[in-house]
């Protein structure tokens, strides 16, 4: 059968593109987001929705120079462009229309040192998490759920949509974990600490489940609740992802170059020293050589 209509518009496209290909809720998401914002930026500056055959390097440029003066980060723009460079590239490569020829405008990122908080600053946030109240939506008490999913992502420096979707049975009886990452499809090992392992098991025995620590509400809900729990343990305001990089810089102040592995990321990568290991810490742990004092091998000067 010969297909007669093709995608017109660059919405129509990703529809058809997020069919086709097996993506996350969550990238298609973040898809969406790019095209409505080059989507919303074009209708106001030519009175319709952009089409494929719109699609012209020095537009791209012009979306990606207005969108960056609005003031958001250069990391959110270039995530935009490499979004929707990407759609138009695949768009080319299904014979759809001409893949980019020109230059379009680049997004420099300055890359600063990555925030963690420090392994005594998880110490307190466990601390608040053991005395919050009431019950969890599976059965837990909260403090219970709190505590396990907080040394959980401490010990195996998991992304939460892995943490959340951790199935009891993936769990070895000394606490070894070996999963394929949702986001990158690649193995990642990891070892649960004693401690953690222990209270896995008491909560098992209190509340009989499939998934470690399942969470049955929004994304949104979740980051909310850590943004309560932070304030309420006085450390410096962050996100659930500082967890992971506190973990990954203490298993890097404990053995230098072994973050990415912890982390999951492919051999060779880069990404966890640019994204995750906090360089701040690592000094601060002692876990950085400086040049020796020369006065200690130089002579006093001599008054004359």
């Amino acid at each position: 059968m010969i297909r007669q209509k093709t995608p017109q518009t660059l919405r129509d496209y990703l529809a058809e593109y997020c069919l086709t290909r097996e993506i996350d809720a969550e990238t298609i998401r973040q898809y969406g987001i790019s095209v409505s914002l080059f989507d919303r930026w074009y209708i106001d500056r030519h009175g319709r929705s952009v089409r494929l055959e719109d699609l012209d390097e020095l537009e791209v440029s012009s979306w990606l120079r207005d969108y960056a003066a609005s003031g958001k980060a250069a990391s959110t723009v270039r995530s935009k462009r490499t979004q929707i460079v990407s759609l138009w590239k695949q768009a080319a490569d299904d014979g759809y229309v001409e893949p980019p020829r020109k230059r379009i405008r680049s997004v420099r990122v300055v890359l600063d040192d990555p925030e963690s908080w420090t392994r005594d600053e998880i110490k307190k946030l466990l601390q608040v998490c053991q005395r919050l109240p009431r019950t969890h939506k599976c059965g837990l008490r909260r403090s219970a759920w709190w505590s396990l999913a907080v040394r959980l992502a401490w010990d195996t420096g998991l992304r939460w949509g892995d943490l959340i979707r951790l199935r009891v049975d993936q769990v070895t009886a000394d606490g070894l974990v070996a999963l394929p990452q949702h986001k990158t499809k690649r193995i990642v090992v990891c070892r649960i600490s004693q401690p953690t392992l222990e209270l896995l098991r008491q909560t098992l025995v209190d509340v009989p489940r499939d998934l470690v620590v399942p969470w049955p509400s929004s994304h949104e809900t979740f980051n909310d609740q850590v943004r309560r729990i932070v304030a309420k343990a006085g450390i410096r305001p962050g996100t659930w992802k500082w967890v992971r990089r506190a973990g990954a810089t203490d298993v890097e102040i404990q053995l230098s170059g072994s973050a990415g592995r912890f982390l999951g990321h492919a051999p060779g990568s880069r990404i966890a020293y640019t994204n995750y290991v906090s360089q701040k810490v690592l000094a601060e742990a002692g876990n950085m050589a400086w040049p020796r004092p020369l006065d200690d091998e130089m002579p006093r000067p001599v008054a004359t």
